[in-house]
């Protein structure tokens, strides 16, 4: 597909690691697993589907269910799930509302599940500011998969800047021709956008 604009002042941004510091180990703890090495592969294979609006909330947490042995209830369950979601990445909440200030429009680009969306927004301190968003569970595919590039290319064009944690999600991205910024501190994507 080829992308028709580049929309000068939307910044697409991942959520995870980007946004918000993520915290697998304390949601690992809380159901008596040492870390994700200890997680049942099938279980794995259930987030994604998850992530990816493969089932709903309800099947997901039947199969969590059986993972962790019935010892919890489901909202005990949703609240050990959400302890991934921590507090916002040193110096961004400063950045994102001076890009706003500027003119920028700030669109989410992530990986995640409705259950952990719904979380980002009461955990991120300027979700306020993040003004639209392309999401696994409603796209049905994570990244790098093509179909996430293209959905957000059909709402919002070409971003001037993507930024992810993650190399082989900037690596798609460079691949369609987006300015894309691997995030290692919100100095550094501040140098990226001043160059």
């Amino acid at each position: 597909m080829e992308t028709l604009f580049v929309n000068e002042k939307v910044i697409a941004l991942d959520i995870g690691g980007v946004c918000l510091n993520i915290r697998h180990d304390l949601c690992c703890r809380y159901f008596g697993f040492n870390g994700i090495s200890e997680i049942p592969a099938k279980f794995l294979q259930t987030i994604e589907k998850l992530e990816c609006g493969l089932i709903d909330d309800k099947e997901w947490l039947a199969e969590f269910r059986i993972v962790t042995g019935g010892r919890f209830t489901d909202d005990e369950m949703i609240d050990g799930w959400n302890l991934i979601i921590d507090g916002d990445m040193a110096g961004m909440p400063e950045l994102m509302s001076e890009l706003v200030a500027s003119g920028y429009r700030l669109v989410f680009f992530s990986d995640t599940s409705r259950l952990h969306l719904l979380e980002v927004y009461r955990k991120l301190s300027f979700a306020n500011l993040v003004t639209g968003g392309i999401f696994s569970f409603k796209v049905n595919v994570r990244k790098p998969g093509a179909a996430m590039y293209d959905a957000f290319e059909i709402q919002y064009g070409k971003p001037c800047l993507y930024v992810d944690d993650r190399a082989d999600n900037i690596q798609a991205g460079i691949r369609r021709g987006w300015n894309s910024h691997q995030f290692v501190s919100a100095a550094a994507m501040r140098h990226a956008l001043t160059g």
